[in-house]
């Protein structure tokens, strides 16, 4: 799992250091990768959680909306969409579900059309429940919810000290966060020119850096694309 020493010392040794000295210190590094490298990254691979929730407390109502909730990550982490709602299934039984699978081959073709119906009938029934989210943190539920405990699958920005990136992509989150680190440092470094006057005479500064790290910035982008749909905001009903 990523942290910050495994960050840091990512980062650094493919800057050439302690051989070259880098413009910006540890803490420096991370706090830029944590407020700009993970948000950017969390687009492509964003942080899932689900969450039990009570449409009926006062806290979690927006007053004067009786089908809008305030949703508050528990960590504080920024919310980018909401994937699903899960209600009860207690509609379903009302409109034929059967509450149980089937016991017997025999059964199967009198229970996979109670199913089907159930599920047709409730498409047009008061139970057939919409959702839209609002940014920063509200959801809007149509019609108003009688079911007092749900179900909330949200996306966040992804937890600050690394542990929510997957297996799979830390590789990828490792170089964004090179390149983005490769890029602030060819910005400090153009501001000094081609070359740093000393009392020992000019010294080159490569400043290619800059351009080495966009375009290393740019290749690890077209892989999360390819790998992963970009995060869109889709408002269902």
């Amino acid at each position: 799992m990523l942290n910050d020493s495994l960050v840091l010392s990512y980062i650094k040794k493919n800057l050439a250091f302690p051989y070259n000295k880098i413009e910006i210190s540890d803490p420096e590094i991370l706090e830029y990768i944590k407020e700009f490298t993970i948000k950017e990254f969390s687009y492509y691979s964003p942080h899932i959680k689900t969450i039990g929730y009570n449409t009926q407390l006062e806290t979690n109502k927006v007053p004067n909306k009786r089908n809008e909730f305030y949703l508050v990550d528990d960590e504080g982490l920024e919310i980018l969409n909401i994937v699903n709602i899960y209600f009860g299934q207690s509609n379903l039984f009302f409109h034929g579900h059967p509450p149980i699978g089937v016991m017997s081959m025999g059964e199967l073709s009198q229970w996979a059309l109670s199913v089907e119906v159930s599920m047709m009938v409730k498409q047009y029934s008061n139970w057939n429940y919409t959702f839209r989210f609002f940014h920063p943190n509200i959801v809007r539920i149509s019609p108003d919810p009688t079911d007092q405990y749900i179900a909330i699958e949200y996306e966040t920005i992804q937890p600050t000290d690394f542990s929510g990136i997957k297996n799979e992509f830390q590789r990828l989150f490792l170089e964004l966060a090179l390149g983005d680190i490769m890029i602030l440092i060819g910005r400090i470094r153009k501001k000094y020119g081609d070359t740093l006057k000393t009392p020992y005479g000019d010294i080159p500064i490569n400043s290619d850096i800059f351009d080495e790290g966009k375009t290393k910035r740019d290749e690890v982008i077209q892989k999360l694309e390819k790998n992963n749909m970009v995060n869109i905001v889709i408002d269902v009903g």
